[in-house]
């Protein structure tokens, strides 16, 4: 199927201001969307690598440096959000970490030219990358909106647009002149002088995207999933996965080597996992990180790379990504109460009926229903009437259970 290009439009909300902590608010545009099917490599898994934590890696919004990366630490647990992205920079003496609000912090030669933290957004940040000079970066967050600081520039995003998934990756070209948005789902989104190489957009994961990576020639880019399955578009090469290797934790991170022969993944403990000509230099994966890892990023040549931790934010009890859809059919829940936006139907075995549970963009709910189809790591959500239920469709988001 091909794609439909529709090019970015002009933003329909841009407003600057001095460099600081408040420096732009979300830009909406349309994207270059790209939800055609891509082809899909086979997961064959091949090396897998554990090493040591640092010493000085101790806790949330830390970073651990390995091989020529420098270590330059991290923010701590202090931050108002958690850490959830991170970006070198060009000389590999600094980097840029990104918090969930949009708070930016800078290490090494790492300059800070604004940031969203302390605004009201309609998402939280999921990602930050780049721009090739070194003197710029820009922020996406789940919702697809797009910003942009230094002289990173702006060419679209999908703020305000609806998503069947949320956007949890951004891949900037080499020119920097334009950017690719990864949904969870496998949607590719292009933006500026990105070319669209193909996409998992209506295809069934076995686990969602969580990252994407870019070549240098800027004419493909590799998807990660959860389970460490790599899918490749365009002259991205195919050097192995995790798909059916039993993980401790998630993957949460890619990146590939200068060459484009290899990459290097990172989960959730800590560890790192090489493929092609990705050299091991170490990992946290024992003993097992304290905080969640959250991002992975290499250094210029390839000799080294950092894996950044996030944090649970306080009160809360991080359940992981679900698929999330709808019904309609009024009546009594299994627990007897009245179906309700107050509730959602549960698989008892992953979430217990009686649970208040938080899910990302829907809010509350209460686990009072079931369903024979809600098995695993599924929730239906009730809205009043099959057109909302239609509008809602199929999601994969985030859910919490408060614990304060």
């Amino acid at each position: 199927m091909p794609s439909q290009n529709r090019g970015p439009e002009a933003p329909k909300l841009w407003r600057r201001r001095r460099p600081g902590r408040l420096s732009l608010i979300g830009a909406a545009a349309v994207a270059t969307v790209a939800p055609v099917a891509a082809a899909f490599q086979p997961a064959a898994a091949t090396s897998q690598a554990a090493g040591p934590a640092p010493a000085s890696v101790s806790g949330p919004g830390q970073v651990a440096a390995f091989g020529s990366a420098a270590p330059l630490g991290g923010p701590g647990g202090a931050t108002a959000s958690p850490i959830v992205g991170m970006a070198a920079t060009t000389s590999g003496q600094g980097y840029w970490l990104v918090a969930a609000d949009g708070g930016v912090f800078t290490f090494g030669d790492a300059a800070f030219y604004g940031s969203t933290g302390g605004d009201r957004l309609h998402s939280p940040i999921s990602g930050v990358a780049a721009s090739p000079s070194g003197h710029g970066y820009w922020l996406v967050a789940r919702d697809g909106g797009v910003f942009t600081f230094g002289d990173a520039g702006f060419y679209g995003s999908l703020g305000g647009q609806r998503l069947q998934a949320p956007v949890v990756g951004m891949a900037a070209t080499p020119t920097g002149h334009g950017y690719w948005l990864a949904a969870a789902d496998g949607g590719l989104f292009t933006f500026g002088d990105a070319g669209y190489y193909g996409s998992l957009g209506g295809q069934r994961l076995h686990s969602p995207i969580v990252a994407v990576a870019a070549t240098g020639s800027g004419r493909g880019y590799w998807l990660a999933a959860g389970d460490g399955g790599v899918f490749t578009f365009g002259d991205a090469g195919y050097h192995g996965s995790l798909a059916g290797t039993p993980l401790r934790a998630p993957v949460v991170g890619i990146a590939a080597t200068p060459t484009g022969h290899g990459y290097w993944m990172a989960s959730a403990d800590g560890g790192v996992f090489t493929f092609g000509d990705a050299p091991f230099q170490g990992s946290m994966a024992a003993p097992a990180t304290p905080a969640p890892a959250v991002s992975l990023s290499r250094t210029p040549k390839g000799d080294g790379y950092w894996v950044a931790t996030g944090d649970q934010p306080p009160g809360q009890q991080d359940l992981g990504r679900f698929t999330v859809t709808c019904y309609s059919l009024a009546g009594n829940t299994a627990t007897g109460a009245p179906t309700s936006e107050n509730v959602v139907a549960v698989d008892p075995a992953v979430i217990p009926l009686g649970t208040t549970i938080v899910i990302d963009g829907v809010g509350a709910r209460t686990a009072a229903d079931t369903g024979g189809a809600i098995k695993g790591r599924r929730l239906d959500v009730w809205r009043p009437s099959s057109a909302e239920c239609a509008a809602f469709g199929v999601q994969q988001l985030e859910a919490w259970r408060p614990t304060g």
